[in-house]
């Protein structure tokens, strides 16, 4: 029905790999297997794991794609991407990553979105917690370029009816995203100069709805996400060192570099900048606040998430 590729960026973590590729290879004989062409791309980001020699040997059928370790999510995305549209004509993309385990029956519902879909709008995920399945991650986001305002949908809520429907949402997180080459060709693709890994999802999807795209959330598109392994911003009692570094690093998604160019794209005037100050404070008197409570063995509620 579909010519479909789907993209894993990845940096070395092989274990996660195997299991990923096992997941998805034991999923071959379902309809979304059966009844379209499907693709898997490797975008190996200059793993030192062995990373690319394991896929060859144990998954000779997996497309891996060469990064010498500065793609980042955005670049190795983009490069998994152009390579299945333009050398594969590939029809459909869908993201996906090595740290992310879909639900029993995921892929039979997102075969069922396939069979009615539209391609006017981009199909996202309900991503829950793998160390807690029923504590919901994200289920995309808002954002509002008047005032700044972003939220996470969801975030560190048990499942519940409210989180049962489909949700038009302004922003999505990147895993398990189906989008159309039609998309594609009117957004263009993540923006790996300004958002190499943190922000190019959200960054997509909300010039996406500028295009006129919808950013539909499928509660029964779940999937687990492994928060603990990617990230400054997962380590457990950062160090002061760390924590300035948090602010500036590629690696983290408190990066004000990165949060600024966010809001001088998706936002106008001051105001929404008033919000963005807001959020480091916040962020600033949270590690002050757990430094000190920590020093009498208080730990956060949600601490086994990250």
């Amino acid at each position: 029905m579909y010519s479909i590729a789907i993209i894993i960026p990845v940096h070395n973590r092989l274990e996660q790999t195997k299991e990923c590729l096992q997941i998805l290879k034991s999923l071959k004989d379902s309809p979304f297997f059966q009844l379209n062409t499907v693709q898997i791309i490797i975008v190996d980001d200059g793993s030192t794991d062995g990373t690319p020699d394991f896929i060859q040997s144990a998954f000779p059928h997996v497309i891996i794609l060469q990064g010498d370790g500065n793609l980042w999510w955005s670049g190795s995305m983009n490069l998994g991407i152009k390579y299945a549209l333009n050398e594969l004509g590939c029809e459909v993309i869908l993201l996906w990553e090595n740290d992310i385990m879909p639900f029993p029956g995921y892929f039979d519902n997102l075969q069922t979105k396939l069979n009615s879909w539209d391609w006017n709008h981009i199909v996202c995920s309900k991503i829950f917690f793998m160390v807690n399945p029923s504590i919901i991650f994200a289920m995309g986001g808002i954002f509002n370029g008047r005032t700044g305002f972003k939220k996470t949908i969801g975030r560190l809520e048990s499942d519940s009816e409210k989180y049962n429907k489909v949700l038009e949402v302004d922003w999505f997180c990147g895993q398990g995203i189906m989008i159309h080459k039609s998309i594609f060709a009117k957004v263009g693709y993540f923006d790996e100069k300004n958002f190499p890994q943190y922000h190019g999802d959200s960054d997509f999807a909300l010039r996406a709805k500028k295009f006129g795209f919808k950013n539909l959330v499928y509660p029964d598109l779940k999937i687990t996400n492994d928060t603990t392994t990617t990230g400054i911003n997962h380590i457990k009692n950062k160090t002061l060192s760390q924590f300035i570094e948090s602010l500036f690093s590629i690696r983290s998604n408190s990066n004000i570099i990165k949060d600024v160019k966010f809001y001088r794209r998706h936002t106008s005037g001051i105001k929404p900048y008033y919000s963005l100050i807001k959020s480091y404070s916040i962020y600033f008197g949270s590690f002050i606040k757990w430094k000190i409570l920590s020093m009498f063995g208080i730990q956060k509620k949600y601490d086994e998430f990250y």
